[in-house]
């Protein structure tokens, strides 16, 4: 009998072992098997994929990987080849081939090679991924914890800036999520954790900006304001609309998060050696 997901000829690692509590974000997708769930992990370039309790941790790389992230930003909607190209290859030049062989990939891992129900071809036009095999995930709080001492540690930070220390339970971006039930749908599900972590937080506003930074490491959120002052102030710049932004440092990569006035979301997740490189278009379509 058929218990795993993955067909051999699919490389994955089969195991119990679930990602860090600190990269735990994850959008769960139907796949085209019989009770095979799977969860998409952008911050590991992984899909990890259960069925009949066995897991397959699947390594999607870094271009397969924010190709699929492409994809579930804006469900339903086409994305055309250029766009997925520039996404996903964003450091150097590709052919067509390379994209369509990451589709192929992602399809045979997603058991959609055959029928092409999950990742959609439009001629001429792109792809785009079936809203339909999206899954919604609950929006759990956190268990009540017994009152903490109060944390008496000042964060320095430049003028205009708010630092809060807190202490955050099972859900790290929990207000966001809160945020989800009032119609922001997946947005919450990026935003799952397993155990409680210490954060903290800095604000700023510039013009129709609002910047929220976070960081579990008081030095680590200093390097984050500093390294990203060109990228908020360019933001601030092209924003037409209140938008909340959200910062945050996972490695060697930020991942931020757009929030406008209307509910409209889109994440961004790139390398800070591609800091100085994003295009103001890139900004926009986030700000969107």
């Amino acid at each position: 009998m058929e218990t795993t997901c993955l067909t051999d000829s699919v490389n994955a690692t089969i195991g119990s072992a679930v990602p860090s509590a600190n990269t735990s974000a994850y959008l769960a997708i139907r796949t085209g098997r019989v009770n095979c769930a799977a969860r998409f992990y952008p911050a590991l370039y992984q899909l990890m994929l259960v069925r009949n309790g066995v897991e397959e941790k699947v390594d999607l790389g870094f271009s397969g990987s924010r190709l699929l992230e492409r994809l579930v930003r804006n469900p339903g909607e086409v994305v055309t080849r250029e766009e997925l190209m520039s996404h996903a290859w964003s450091d150097r030049v590709v052919g067509q081939g390379s994209l369509n062989q990451q589709i192929y990939t992602l399809r045979q891992v997603l058991g959609d090679e055959k029928n092409r129900e999950i990742i959609q071809t439009l001629p001429r036009r792109g792809y785009l991924l079936n809203p339909n095999y999206l899954v919604p995930e609950a929006v759990t709080a956190a268990p009540e914890q017994p009152a903490s001492e109060p944390v008496n540690t000042a964060l320095i930070v430049p003028t205009g800036l708010v630092a809060r220390p807190a202490v955050y339970g099972a859900n790290r971006f929990l207000p966001f999520a809160l945020l989800g039930l009032l119609g922001l749908g997946w947005l919450s599900w990026f935003y799952q954790s397993h155990r409680p972590v210490e954060l903290y937080n800095s604000e700023l506003r510039m013009g129709n900006v609002s910047v929220f930074y976070r960081d579990a490491n008081k030095e680590r959120l200093q390097h984050l304001i500093h390294n990203t002052q060109t990228l908020t102030q360019r933001l601030s710049e092209l924003a037409q609309q209140p938008t909340r932004l959200f910062l945050e440092n996972r490695g060697d990569f930020y991942e931020m998060l757009c929030l406008s006035e209307g509910g409209h979301h889109h994440l961004m997740t790139f390398h800070s050696s591609q800091l100085g490189r994003i295009v103001d278009e890139q900004l926009r379509q986030c700000l969107r």
